[in-house]
């Protein structure tokens, strides 16, 4: 422990006067020097010292734990293109490693995290889903269980978003039928958009003189536009 101790110092020391990572005495003390830059938040810096620890000990017990932590880097600076990368290969090509498991999680929040604004294609925020729901299924037990179903619900409700935008764009121009039909998946299948789907669906019946149809939409109206289609409702019920 004295040795580490000192090593560590000096490791320090040397680090502040140049950027130059200094040889040591073992693979074992280079991985727990990258690890501790991890654990004090200097991921640049740790970035670097793993990809030395890569090139001098390529065959290292710690190559998968390395690995791991070279990808989590990158993900903790949200370089997220990179982190999906790196983890893609751990997962790849150390199948049977104890990081796999977060390693495949963190692969599906990689993707929806780079997955773009709902007016934009959605193939992405498409594989993340596929990949939460992998994850799920590979891993029932996992402690990270919840963590990847929120980020799978997340991912759907990005999706839902785009059905949304699609409804409305087709009632901006008039044409109803196709509004009706987007708004309708949005109200089916949307936790975070059902009740806008349901009162624009409300507003649809409304124009098209089916009075009761609207009432039925409006009635399901929850949360913040509650108030407002309960005041629809209120003159159709006079």
């Amino acid at each position: 422990m004295k040795r580490y101790t000192f090593l560590l110092v000096a490791f320090l020391f040397i680090s502040c006067g140049k950027n130059v990572i200094p040889e040591l005495g073992s693979a074992d003390e280079e991985f727990k020097l990258a690890v501790e830059l991890f654990n004090q938040g200097k991921y640049k810096k740790a970035i670097e010292y793993f990809k030395t620890f890569f090139n001098r000990y390529p065959g290292s017990h710690w190559i998968d734990d390395a690995q791991f932590y070279y990808a989590e880097s990158y993900y903790k600076l949200k370089i997220y293109d990179e982190a999906l990368n790196e983890f893609q290969f751990l997962v790849n090509n150390f199948p049977n490693s104890s990081w796999s498991e977060q390693g495949l999680l963190r692969i599906a929040q990689c993707m929806e995290r780079m997955s773009p604004i709902p007016q934009r294609d959605q193939t992405l925020t498409e594989e993340a889903i596929k990949t939460y729901e992998m994850f799920i299924k590979k891993y029932p037990y996992s402690k990270w269980l919840d963590e990847a179903k929120e980020g799978k619900k997340n991912a759907e409700e990005k999706l839902n978003k785009k059905l949304l935008e699609i409804g409305e764009m087709y009632l901006k121009v008039g044409i109803k039928e196709a509004a009706v039909f987007y708004l309708e998946k949005v109200a089916e299948k949307s936790e975070r958009w059902k009740d806008k789907a349901n009162l624009l669906l409300g507003d649809i019946a409304l124009s098209n003189n089916s009075d009761s149809l609207a009432i039925s939409y409006y009635e399901k109206v929850e949360g913040e536009l509650k108030e407002k289609a309960q005041k629809k409702l209120s003159k159709l019920k006079k």
